[in-house]
């Protein structure tokens, strides 16, 4: 049973994996140690965060669709009556669709089509668009939710051209949109497309890992408030950007949530929060809490 003193997550991040088959600019240089998830590891975390949550999100940093058992990880969250989102790079869809768009557990796939945006000129952009397009379409019969994203403009008040004029020129015609997608995007603001999906443009994040500049003490973040992440390993961190387990809260194969949750480090962390204090050094790094 969930304690009384702890509300219900939003949702619980599980990164199944930290490998990917990319290597963008944008994300770091992992020096955790590169790994699957064991289905029977999956099993026992599901049993451990049970009542926590009805939403699970299989990504922190990885391509979760490399999971050589994803079929197997998907149909235990049926099994625990679990949602799931996906985040992708979207490469591995061609391989993935029919797996995804037969499992009832998966309600969400992000595709962040950033991680071709700084190929430019690179001809295997030419093939990856119709790909996504085409699993879109299938997609369409399933009520599956399609999340776009293009989370990569260059820094608020630079000169830099935005470098997604070729994506979404072929989203516009791909939907049959009348307007430029240029004119009604705004940052950090998503738009409807089609039914059930969507697209959002935002600058380029920066993760909080260091090496990155002091922000300040002050501000307040949803970490530990509407979600929490396990990584591959087991390790609990408080939110879904600490992809270095910089804040080690406990990992769960060795402790229940509660305990790891009630422990003096989680404590502290969620009243700073509450008091618009931040008490870790990454979140003092973070630029996304600024956006709250």
């Amino acid at each position: 049973m969930i304690p009384l003193s702890l509300k219900k997550f939003k949702k619980i991040y599980i990164e199944i994996t930290n490998r990917c088959n990319l290597a963008c600019s944008f994300c770091p240089r992992s020096e955790r140690k590169k790994s699957f998830m064991r289905p029977e590891e999956f099993r026992a975390i599901l049993g451990a965060i049970e009542g926590y949550t009805d939403h699970l999100a299989l990504h922190v940093l990885g391509e979760p669709l490399l999971h050589p058992e994803l079929g197997v990880l998907l149909a235990l969250c049926q099994e625990h009556s679990l949602k799931v989102n996906l985040t992708t790079n979207g490469t591995l869809l061609p391989q993935r669709q029919e797996l995804l768009l037969a499992s009832p557990a998966l309600r969400q796939v992000n595709i962040s089509l950033h991680s071709f945006s700084e190929h430019d000129g690179d001809p295997t952009i030419s093939g990856y668009l119709p790909e996504i397009l085409s699993f879109i379409r299938e997609a369409e019969a399933t009520g599956l939710l399609i999340s776009l994203r293009l989370w990569n403009l260059p820094p608020t008040g630079t000169s830099l051209p935005s470098p997604n004029e070729t994506i979404l020129k072929t989203l516009e015609y791909f939907f049959g949109l009348s307007e430029p997608l240029v004119a009604r995007l705004t940052p950090g603001h998503g738009i409807t497309l089609a039914p059930k999906v969507f697209l959002s443009q935002n600058n380029r994040f920066t993760w909080p890992h260091g090496p990155a500049p002091d922000l300040g003490d002050k501000g307040t973040c949803r970490g530990l408030k509407d979600h929490v992440a396990i990584l591959v390993d087991g390790t609990v961190a408080p939110c879904c950007l600490d992809g270095e387990a910089d804040i080690p809260l406990g990992n769960i194969h060795a402790q229940s949530l509660a305990g790891i949750l009630a422990s003096p480090r989680a404590v502290a962390m969620r009243t700073g929060f509450s008091q618009w204090r931040l008490t870790e050094p990454l979140c003092r790094r973070c630029t996304f809490r600024q956006s709250f």
